[in-house]
């Protein structure tokens, strides 16, 4: 992407920093760790350390179709999770977000739909996009609740198309148009 590192978005109770290898801290990487919450995240069939972490969050940011930013709380004053749009598709001016609060401390205090809403103006205000998309497991209502809060509506539904603690699960498709 063509951002500068030292880019912020602010609201009154985040920022959206562009996030650096040098911002992975040994907190991040227990929250990779955490059963908890890498319980609806793909990233919980890998192992994680400080070494692969930093790897990931430097290809994130040498990407050119993605952006990837963390997400600090002005409350707790600390980095509390990530977010990220991408791939973002340049020519149908689309992109997915996915989401993680890694920071148990920050669970349920509105951070996850604020940072959606921020990513998704900047989506659409800054990148010219035309549409976000996202998708979850249909047992995890908060993150399904924080979409549809931004405006965000349900799509679809792919039955049983992931696993979750050992069962099949649906998957919640949803999307939101941009500038309407």
């Amino acid at each position: 992407m063509q951002i500068s590192p030292s880019k912020l978005w602010v609201s009154e109770t985040i920022e959206l920093f562009l996030l650096t290898p040098d911002a992975v801290s040994e907190a991040y990487v227990a929250w990779l760790r955490d059963p908890e919450v890498g319980r609806y995240l793909e990233s919980r069939f890998a192992s994680h350390d400080l070494a692969s972490t930093q790897a990931f969050v430097a290809d994130m940011l040498a990407s050119e179709r993605n952006l990837f930013l963390g997400i600090h709380s002005i409350a707790l004053g600390r980095h509390v999770g990530n977010i990220k749009l991408g791939p973002i598709d340049r020519y149908h001016r689309t992109a997915e977000i996915g989401l993680m609060i890694g920071d148990r401390g920050a669970w349920g205090k509105g951070l996850a739909t604020e940072a959606i809403d921020r990513i998704s103006r900047i989506a659409g205000d800054e990148l010219g996009l035309r549409k976000v998309t996202a998708g979850c497991y249909a047992s995890n209502v908060g993150s399904e609740r924080a979409f549809l809060k931004c405006g965000f509506k349900i799509e679809g539904r792919r039955p049983a198309q992931v696993i979750c603690e050992g069962k099949p699960e649906d998957l919640v498709l949803m999307g939101r148009l941009l500038g309407q």
